[in-house]
């Protein structure tokens, strides 16, 4: 297979994987696979009232087992009462647009990837992307934070978990079905775009990053599933948003604080509007100090817990 063909074969799947998942580098905006349990999940859900309006913020998990029960009756009533649906991206089966967008962001002309790595990092790239047919110097044309991110979501997918049966795409499909408008905070090459980094020295600490985490995603995922089966805020907001906070400021201040900053007067527009709404994005967005919620909270807007 020629080069080129080998990277476009490995970026369609690469985006089936990561379809919507602008977190994923960093766990930190939901990008979780869920492990299948005999006990139903209630994953967290608020609600904001006024007078004539009320909006339902669900935190959702991007990737899952198509065996696991997550909508429940309690969530799909509350899902069924709305008039609109909102997700991070409206249209996050988009594959021809997120291929766009991918050759913009993920690819790297100059084909010198590993430039500037070790040669143990090196290694590393070739250790973790050998079960799934990848090299270092077969992805010299991707840019890193992208070999980061195609080197988790293989390893997920491997794990067993599906974007295709995400909690996202399993609403957006409903909301399909029932006629449902769906409305978007971002567009998929906004969004891209805000996943990929701007600087050299980001672009290679995204892939040091990824590297690691791909390593302990067996040993790191369980205590977080059951965080988010359990709607338990304070394990989300420790273990997904203080941790990037601190292991990658940069991401987490492009990828969380910023698109929070960019959603909250979103949020405030629909309050404005009349009847039910239904948003759901990423769980990390709606946890910690520099949540949706909290940012809503600072205008005046409270969102108060629900049952799902």
């Amino acid at each position: 297979m020629m080069m080129k063909d080998w990277l476009a074969d490995r970026l369609h799947r690469f985006l089936g994987l990561a379809l919507g998942a602008a977190a994923l580098a960093a766990l930190a905006c939901g990008m979780l696979p869920h492990q299948a349990r005999a006990e139903t999940a209630h994953p967290a859900l608020w609600v904001i009232h006024d007078a004539d309006s009320t909006v339902y913020l669900f935190g959702t998990i991007h990737v899952m087992k198509a065996d696991v029960d997550w909508f429940s009756p309690g969530l799909h009533k509350r899902f069924d009462s709305a008039g609109d649906l909102w997700l991070e991206v409206p249209d996050l089966d988009n594959t021809a647009g997120v291929v766009q967008a991918m050759q913009t962001y993920a690819l790297n002309p100059a084909g010198d990837m590993t430039k500037g790595l070790s040669d143990d990092e090196i290694k590393k790239i070739d250790e973790l992307g050998a079960p799934y047919g990848m090299s270092a110097a077969r992805m010299q044309g991707f840019k890193k934070w992208a070999v980061g991110l195609v080197l988790m979501t293989q390893k997920i997918s491997a794990m067993g978990y599906n974007p295709k049966v995400g909690v996202d795409l399993t609403l957006l499909q409903a909301a399909r079905t029932a006629s449902k408008p769906v409305h978007g905070f971002e567009t998929l090459d906004q969004q891209m775009q805000i996943l990929a980094p701007t600087s050299d020295a980001d672009d290679a600490a995204a892939l040091r990053q990824s590297l690691k985490d791909t390593e302990t995603l067996g040993t790191d995922l369980p205590p977080l599933l059951k965080a988010w089966e359990e709607g338990d805020e304070a394990t989300l907001s420790r273990e997904l948003v203080e941790r990037m906070k601190k292991e990658d400021p940069a991401g987490y201040q492009r990828i969380i604080v910023a698109r929070n900053a960019a959603w909250e007067p979103q949020v405030e527009d629909i309050l404005k509007g009349k009847g039910t709404v239904f948003i759901a994005v990423g769980a990390g967005h709606l946890v910690g100090p520099d949540s949706l919620i909290a940012m809503l909270k600072t205008h005046g807007i409270t969102a108060e817990r629900v049952e799902p």
